[in-house]
């Protein structure tokens, strides 16, 4: 699933209430509609943030068999995202499912965001960087 698509299905995911994450940038919405507009505005800026650093680890890596495991583990990646939310938030009903999976969704994205901004800003003679 590409990351455009995802942050469509997560456009729809979106509830009454704001994100712990986006609580305090939202606070001034009112309705139902200004919050999930706030809501979705923050993933979406979440979610390319991280698409950026992603797309600037890619250009970063010469060799060819690093590009394609940088590639596979960010689709693996978002595989796990995924499912991990939907059994995280399985046991939720009602109206608070839809914030709980959006939730879920940015939280994961977020610390994400901050793996691929080590990997791409490394200080030389991490052994966990990639050259």
């Amino acid at each position: 699933m590409s990351v455009i698509r995802l942050a469509a299905g997560a456009l729809l995911l979106l509830a009454a209430l704001p994100a712990r994450a986006q609580m305090e940038s939202c606070a001034a919405a009112q309705t139902q509609l200004e919050m999930n507009q706030c809501a979705a505005r923050e993933y979406q800026k979440h979610d390319a943030a991280m698409n950026q650093v992603y797309q600037q680890l890619l250009a970063k890596l010469t060799d060819p068999r690093q590009k394609s495991l940088l590639v596979e583990a960010e689709r693996a990646w978002i595989a796990y995202r995924d499912k991990q939310c939907a059994f995280q938030t399985s046991g939720a009903g009602g109206s608070v499912l839809p914030l709980i999976q959006f939730d879920c969704l940015d939280e994961k994205t977020n610390v994400h965001t901050a793996e691929l901004s080590r990997q791409l800003n490394c200080k030389e003679g991490d052994p966990s960087c990639v050259p």
